[in-house]
This record gives structure tokens, sequence and C-alpha cells, in this order.
């Protein structure tokens, strides 16, 4: 194997694959990146078993050959080569991967092709065509409401509820959801048929794929779908993540369809208000307290020392006397990924969800439960 590469491109590839090599040292191979160099492609090729990520480009190759390398000790040689440099990359006869750049000089040990487990053989039954913004955006919206390491292990990934004509993506903890749909896409599945069809794709898949979508790019994209996997196709990467075998919670029965109350504030205004306050709270249960009452709303906290912080804003409010409460970080997260200028905040009762939206894009919802004080 021998070519002659620019750090700058060879670096974007490692950067796009790197996050799926296995970090748990439990296989050495999983440790290492394969590297495929064919007549006029370079692949380099990642995984930790439960998904893959592969990237390629355009290149000359001098000498063919595939070989596996030490994932991270060549990312970390790459990224401290001075910039635009030529880099050449050979194997010697001890089949060790030397890398050459001006008078720098490095030799990394590396284990046979051969050996490196690959996700090629899967039969895809189902395909989606999707502008790549619009899935990066979904993603993006809901991704911060996934559990982590819960013991219902398929809240530890996001859901994609799926019809012939739309994507909905759907993420919860069990005290908050995130819901966004996008409608813009075309599907091979049954556009006669009223059912959905849902997938779960794992924590680490859903964090990966945002990392290799383009939030610019606004070419479509295609997703294909099997019982277990699922592969994202993108200009220049690809990635493969198996799925969560589970049955997702009923999430559109976790969103109330009527409400009592229907409040349009000012979100930067509420959001810096909410900031405010939570310094004083209680740094285990960040608790708030939003009081209704005559064309006011007042949120105020406490802590342990007996100490206090309270806000007013003036809203549109004509209703009786509501006290509900809050954490304070769910609120915050979920504002901060509304974009608009206005939120709407609806409320029923003191012990029920409440709904954040923004008016001027009802694609993307946030239900957040309340809280005792």
């Amino acid at each position: 194997m021998k070519l002659t590469i620019s750090r700058e491109i060879l670096l974007e590839l490692l950067n796009s694959v790197i996050g799926a090599v296995e970090k748990r040292h439990t296989s050495q191979i999983l440790e290492n990146i394969l590297i495929k160099l064919e007549a006029k492609s370079l692949t380099v090729l990642a995984t930790d078993l439960e998904i893959e990520l592969s990237a390629q480009t355009e290149v000359q190759a001098d000498i063919e050959g595939n070989v596996t390398v030490p994932a991270r000790k060549f990312f970390d040689i790459c990224k401290a080569l001075p910039k635009d440099s030529l880099l050449n990359l050979s194997l010697d006869k001890n089949k060790r991967l030397v890398i050459r750049a001006a008078r720098s000089r490095f030799v990394l040990a590396t284990l046979p092709a051969e050996e490196f487990p690959l996700l090629d053989n899967i039969p895809f039954d189902q395909e989606i065509q999707i502008h790549e913004q619009n899935l990066r955006h979904a993603l993006e919206a809901t991704a911060f409401t996934m559990a982590n390491q819960d013991v219902r292990y398929y809240l530890n990934g996001m859901l994609f509820d799926i019809t012939a004509d739309s994507l909905a993506t759907v993420a919860t903890d069990g005290h908050r959801l995130a819901l966004h749909k996008v409608e813009e896409i075309s599907s091979s599945f049954d556009a006669n048929s009223e059912a959905s069809h849902q997938i779960i794709l794992p924590r680490k898949g859903v964090l990966e794929l945002s990392r290799v979508l383009k939030t610019a790019n606004d070419t479509e994209i295609k997703l294909q779908i099997s019982s277990n996997h699922i592969r994202v196709q993108t200009a220049s990467v690809r990635f493969t993540s198996k799925l969560i075998d589970g049955r997702y919670p009923d999430y559109k029965g976790a969103i109330p369809i009527t409400f009592s109350t229907e409040l349009n504030l000012d979100r930067l205004q509420f959001k810096s208000s909410l900031q405010r306050v939570s310094i004083l709270s209680n740094e285990k249960f960040k608790g708030v307290k939003v009081s209704l009452s005559n064309n006011l709303m007042v949120i105020e906290s406490n802590n342990p020392e007996q100490e206090t912080a309270k806000e007013e804003i003036d809203i549109s409010y004509s209703g009786e006397a509501f006290d509900i409460g809050f954490n304070v970080t769910y609120l915050l997260d979920a504002i901060n990924h509304l974009k608009g200028e206005t939120a709407v905040l609806c409320l029923n009762t003191t012990e029920s969800s409440v709904l954040l939206f923004d008016p001027e894009n009802e694609a993307t919802r946030y239900i957040v439960m309340p809280i005792k004080l």
C-alpha cells in the first residue's frame, strides 16, 4: 500500500469516523481503523460493533492495499503535523504503516484487514429520502431529552416514527419529552397504510449521526432500514447502526390535546428570568415555582441556605391564581432549543404536563412534567 495525500483531506476522513472507535478496549482490532486503498479511492472505516462509520475520498493510489492501524494514535499524529502537510503512507516489509511528512516519520503497528468486522451484508427493506439539514435539525431538536443509562433501555435512544410522507423524532427521559416532525420526505412505506413504522436508534448512534450530518447541506440523503439496522448515506460518509430492540412508550398519549391556559411569552425575557432565578435554586432538585395571577407571572426559587430569588414578568392572564413547580433545567433546555421571539406555554393543572412551542414553527414541541416543591 502506498499513496500521498494532504493532511487536511486525511484528517477530515478520520474525524468523520473516529467517534465509532471502541473505547472500552475489549478487542484490539476494534481499537483500530480500517484503511482500504483502491486505484481511485481511499476509504477509512471504524466500528464498535454497534455502529459503523466509513468515509471515502478520491485519490490516486501508487500501490493498492488494505490494513488496520491504531485509530487514536493515527488520528493524533495527523492532528499534530503542520497544516498543509503532504503525507506519504506506505507499508514496510514488516507490514507496519510508515507515515512521512517533510522531516517527520512515524511507524505504526498494524493488524490484518481480514480480521476487521464489517456490517456489509444487511438486507435493508425500506428506504427514506430526506434533506440532510432537515434530518440534522430533527436530531438536534430532540436529542437532549434522551435518557442516559436508564434501566428502561428503550429510553436510551431516539424513536423514529415513520409514515409514507413524514418522519417524527421523539426522545424522553421520563421527566420531559421532545417531538419534531419532518413532512418533506419520500419513502417506500405504504402510502395507503395508516400505521406508522417505529425504530429506536441508540443514544451513541444519535450523537454520532448528528456529528456526521451537515446543517448547511440541503441535498437529499438516503436512509435504509431493516429489522435490526439503519444506514444513512451522505455525500462522503456512510453511517450504520444497530437498533434498540424494544417497544417505545406511547408518546402521543403523553401530549395533552387541550389546555385551560395558553400564555404567549417573550422567549428571551422568560429565559433570562429563569436563568437568574436558577442561581439560588436547590443544587440537587433545581426547583423553581411559577405563579400566575392577574396579568403577572412570578418565578421564585430558594435553597437550604434560606437564600431566595424572585422575578416578575408582565403577561396577559386573567384566570385564577395558579402555582406550579418545575425543574428549571428542563424548562431552560426546551426554551434554548426554540428559535423564535415568542414561546407559547400551555398549562392545565398544577399536576399535569405543560407544553412549550414556537408559534411560528409548531413542528417542534416540548413537554415538561411539573415537580412538587
